[in-house]
């Protein structure tokens, strides 16, 4: 597999201001696309790098670990919520995502959550998704 840097033919940030984005930047693109964190995507999105990838990978980290957050659990949920056009996914991912949001909205109450208010409000960010799901395919 090849690094960003090769697929998108990006190059490293030379500049000498040497803040920790930059090298943040010339880290990430070295990696594979399979490499990438939640942090990685949270800040592709935040800075607008690779934006689209970021997005279709966001789901794809979700899928995988709905919890997942750069801060604190169920970050990455809110993410998509913000940032994902729902409308402009595949029909295979929104399917993928709407098994998932169906399975969670069963189980997400019994995770260990570090606070009352982040299960809350995880639990009406799920309500939220799932209506964007349901005006998706119903467009």
């Amino acid at each position: 597999m090849k690094t960003l840097k090769e697929l998108y033919n990006l190059s490293y940030d030379e500049s000498n201001f040497g803040s920790g984005l930059i090298k943040w930047y010339n880290s990430l693109i070295d990696k594979k696309i399979e490499e990438l964190t939640v942090t990685d995507i949270s800040k592709m999105i935040r800075q607008d790098i690779l934006k689209n990838l970021a997005l279709e990978k966001s789901i794809d980290l979700f899928i995988l670990n709905p919890y997942d957050g750069e801060y604190q659990d169920g970050e990455l949920l809110k993410l998509i919520l913000s940032s994902v056009n729902i409308n402009k996914l595949s029909i295979n991912k929104l399917n993928m995502l709407n098994d998932k949001v169906t399975e969670l909205k069963q189980s997400y109450l019994e995770f260990d959550w570090e606070d009352e208010d982040v299960k809350q409000i995880y639990g009406k960010n799920l309500d939220e998704l799932k209506e964007k799901i349901k005006k998706a395919y119903d467009s």
